[in-house]
């Protein structure tokens, strides 16, 4: 019996979908991608008694219906001002290339690690 790798994409979209919210990845020169998002780890750094910039925000990306997937050092992850997300609220880098989870080669989601441009 095989697995079911697109029922697991849609399992994860349903997921993110419910507990993440509306962002787009922006690409210079192209229209920007409307895309789920979860944020799943945020830790802030500590030195020298004093909060400094957080680079460890982890961010889930529903694979589902994303046609070009994140580009390390070209897209930026863009996330939207709550409750209506029409308005830009952050721009953050990607800093590494994206993971994934990606088994039988069917992506189920991307994971970016950002941190303020």
């Amino acid at each position: 019996m095989a697995f079911n790798y697109i029922r697991s994409q849609a399992v994860a979209d349903k997921m993110i979908t419910k507990y993440g919210m509306k962002a787009k990845l922006r690409r210079p020169a192209a229209a920007d991608r409307d895309v789920i998002v979860v944020e799943t780890d945020y830790t802030p750094i500590e030195r020298q008694g004093k909060l400094v910039n957080p680079t460890s925000r982890i961010f889930l990306v529903s694979a589902k219906n994303l046609a070009q997937p994140p580009l390390y050092g070209t897209d930026v992850l863009v996330t939207l001002k709550a409750p209506d997300f029409t308005e830009d609220y952050e721009v953050l880098k990607i800093d590494q290339p994206p993971g994934r989870l990606s088994p039988g080669g069917i992506v189920i989601y991307w994971e970016l690690a950002v941190s303020k441009v």
